[in-house]
């Protein structure tokens, strides 16, 4: 039952066909009781139309996913740290002005916390391993560099985290927007292989093994062992060639899909100003991956 109160959120971007975004936000609204709505806002002319028939909706806030994360950074008047590192955002609210938020990174560093904070722990001698230098990596390491600084100092982080990839003009800009923290380094596969032990957690932020994009796993069975955790933020399929080859070498496992389902936690604690209750976000979570079970 909607009313004349009832608020107006939802998800830009182009194409939106298989968004999960409404299932999560939907039933957020549902279980906390928040008199809302999320639709979606689908439409390639976004940059083009602009923010004005949204704010002339009443719309109070929205997700916005490709290709429109680096155009909704330019229309904020209040941007948060994290996407001005990235010169993205994921989010905005529109409750008074246009704030850009991006939430990609704090999703990704939750998703690792709940598995195990040691994984993040600055004062523990382990090195991460983050494959690739797209989008999806900026943010994710912009929450590891806050997680890392804001419990040991520059000098006293004991944990390395090596970027592996291939665009070197994007590793120089990641390295930039983190200050070139004496922590972050880069590496080579030669490198990775001979270092294997060193590492207790990987992170795949590629597109290789996304249902359509083709290309062999960028490790193989060489280098896990049970000593490693593997974070592939790809989500469909719900395993990938290379979760498969880790999880036959008995490496710990964080779906990817947790990072879409804890990003769109904290949008939703964005848009509402509430905090999202433990047995709300199971039950998103068996929502969400019951519907990417169905899109095998």
């Amino acid at each position: 039952m909607y009313s004349k109160h009832t608020e107006i959120f939802g998800i830009l971007g182009f194409p939106l066909g298989h968004t999960l975004s409404p299932w999560i936000h939907n039933t957020l609204f549902q279980l906390s009781g928040y008199d809302a709505v999320y639709l979606v806002f689908e439409n390639e002319r976004w940059k083009e139309i602009g923010m004005g028939p949204l704010l002339d909706l009443g719309v109070k806030g929205v997700s916005v996913t490709i290709p429109f994360k680096e155009w909704a950074y330019t229309q904020a008047n209040k941007v948060c740290e994290a996407s001005k590192a990235m010169l993205a955002s994921n989010t905005l609210i529109l409750r008074s002005g246009i704030e850009a938020v991006n939430t990609d990174g704090t999703g990704a560093l939750t998703s690792i916390m709940q598995k195990n904070s040691d994984l993040v722990d600055p004062s523990i001698s382990k090195n991460i391993l983050v494959l690739g230098s797209g989008g999806s990596a900026k943010g994710i390491l912009f929450s590891i560099a806050k997680e890392l600084e804001s419990k040991g100092k520059n000098e006293s982080i004991k944990r390395k985290v090596h970027l592996l990839a291939r665009n070197q003009t994007a590793m120089s800009e990641i390295e930039q927007s983190l200050g070139n923290p004496t922590w972050l380094e880069r590496t080579t596969m030669d490198r990775v292989l001979e270092e294997k032990e060193n590492y207790d957690l990987i992170i795949h932020t590629t597109p290789i093994g996304m249902k359509g994009v083709g290309g062999d796993p960028i490790l193989d069975s060489r280098f896990f062992t049970k000593k490693h955790t593997l974070f592939d933020i790809v989500y469909n399929p719900l395993e990938t060639e290379l979760v498969k080859i880790a999880k036959k070498q008995k490496a710990e496992i964080i779906p990817g899909y947790h990072m879409l389902l804890y990003q769109g936690i904290k949008q939703f604690e964005l848009f509402t100003n509430s905090k999202a209750k433990t047995k709300w976000i199971r039950k998103v979570e068996s929502i969400l991956l019951r519907e990417l079970k169905k899109r095998k």
